[in-house]
């Protein structure tokens, strides 16, 4: 089986906790195919992350050491990009300065400036006024355009448990119809990010009917990440994640080297 976890963060992120050499490592010895280590660099209309930008030079080092060492793992290099459409300038300068394999694009924080994983959720309308945001932000993502593929679509339910009974998006199903077809348009990959198996989803998502839609709309990509900021969760829920691909119909996943697709069969 080729098991690929193409959404991991090491100490080059601010909230990893280990050290790229060690999640590479912890690939290894959970058997991945490939791993891509794909640092935050999120955007604000001030600029770029700080904790990226003092690192993205030691970062992109350390990235060419290990990939010289590669063997029996195919190892690229990644960045997370967090809306860059809030600052598109310097989000494309940063990638004209670095030879990245792979760029996932996603929003942590709203156009308003509220960082939804640090926002309080008391009520269902407090939630229903994120997500509001939340999908006018990814639609400005999708203006911006430079990125491989979309990360955790369903993002914003990972702290709504409680005032959502349950973690689906199908109060959303208008919204999210046009994203995933101008996504499909574009020719882009779609995320099943596996983080929701070690958290109240208990299980990857975005939801199947999310990949199905997907998939009728002409979206042939589909990859799969951890979201692992850690050794111990590098390969955590991937299989999961196969195993929801299937079953919304896609028969390969997908891993970007140099920018360009390669798609290998799931088995």
């Amino acid at each position: 089986m080729f098991l690929s976890d193409t959404h991991t963060h090491s100490r080059f992120s601010f909230d990893g906790s280990d050290t790229a050499a060690a999640m590479e490592k912890s690939a290894r010895s959970h058997g991945l195919s490939a791993l891509a280590l794909t640092e935050h660099c999120d955007f604000y209309h001030f600029g770029p992350c700080p904790h990226y930008v003092r690192k993205e030079e030691d970062c992109q080092q350390e990235m060419f050491r290990l990939k010289q060492e590669e063997n029996d793992l195919l190892l690229l290099y990644g960045v997370e990009l967090g809306q860059p459409h809030h600052n598109p300038e310097q989000a494309r300068a940063l990638l004209r300065r670095h030879p990245y394999d792979m760029v996932i694009g996603s929003v942590h924080t709203l156009a308003d400036g509220r960082d939804i994983y640090y926002t309080p959720y008391p009520d269902k309308d407090a939630c229903r006024g994120v997500l509001d945001i939340y999908f006018e932000d990814l639609e400005n993502l999708l203006k911006f355009g430079d990125f491989d593929t979309l990360g955790h679509l369903d993002y914003p339910l990972r702290v709504m448990e409680g005032p959502w009974e349950e973690p689906t998006l199908m109060e959303y199903k208008e919204r999210v119809a046009p994203i995933l077809q101008k996504l499909a348009q574009m020719g882009k990959a779609l995320e099943i990010n596996a983080k929701g198996c070690r958290e109240w989803f208990h299980r990857p998502g975005p939801e199947e009917w999310i990949l199905r839609q997907f998939r009728e709309y002409g979206g042939s990509m589909v990859t799969m990440g951890s979201d692992a900021h850690s050794v111990e969760n590098v390969g955590k829920g991937i299989p999961q994640a196969c195993a929801l691909a299937r079953k919304a119909g896609f028969e390969q996943v997908t891993v970007f080297q140099n920018r360009k697709p390669r798609q290998f069969d799931i088995v």
